[in-house]
């Protein structure tokens, strides 16, 4: 349940991890859209440590900003790319992200988080595109199973583009579209 306009509607999300090398998803977790995000933080950061050893930086949303999360990210040994929210107290020059998308901080963190936004905005178009967007279904497991399907349909575009010897469409949904 969560809010819509002026009124509530049911809702999802899906907390999904990126490889930015490759624009691929390397983990998915789903929830209902009134659970905090930093609650998923740990359990889909596991699952990405199984697909991708020894990542280097962990990009995510100011949603994620925590001091649990940023130690949970450091454990895995990588650096955390958080922003900080705006009521909470960094400790020095840290990353930002005002109201208007601009991004102060650090100048290594700043190339991270911009690298990283893009491939994800990249993974959330395709998603879209294979059926993620048009999301009717009731339950969180079938809305899970609806998340991995689409996920493993961009995938098999990957894969195919790779079979075919055209590595260059591996992230082109519209090219394999029947």
């Amino acid at each position: 349940m969560g809010r819509d306009g002026k009124s509530y509607d049911l809702g999802y999300k899906s907390h999904v991890a990126v490889d930015t090398d490759s624009d691929n998803p390397v983990a998915v977790v789903s929830a209902s859209a009134n659970e905090n995000e930093k609650r998923h933080a740990e359990g889909l950061l596991g699952e990405a440590s199984l697909v991708v050893e020894g990542f280097k930086s962990v990009v995510a949303d100011s949603q994620y900003s925590s001091v649990r999360v940023r130690s949970c990210i450091v454990g895995h040994g990588a650096l955390p790319v958080v922003p900080y929210m705006s009521n909470q107290r960094c400790g020095g020059e840290g990353l930002r992200v005002d109201r208007f998308f601009r991004v102060s901080g650090p100048a290594v963190e700043r190339r991270v988080i911009g690298l990283g936004r893009a491939s994800v905005d990249r993974v959330n178009s395709r998603l879209e595109l294979v059926g993620l967007g048009g999301l009717k279904l009731r339950g969180l497991r079938s809305v899970m199973v609806h998340v991995v399907f689409c996920i493993v349909a961009m995938l098999l575009v990957a894969v195919a583009a790779l079979r075919l010897g055209r590595p260059w469409k591996a992230g082109s949904v519209l090219s394999f579209w029947w």
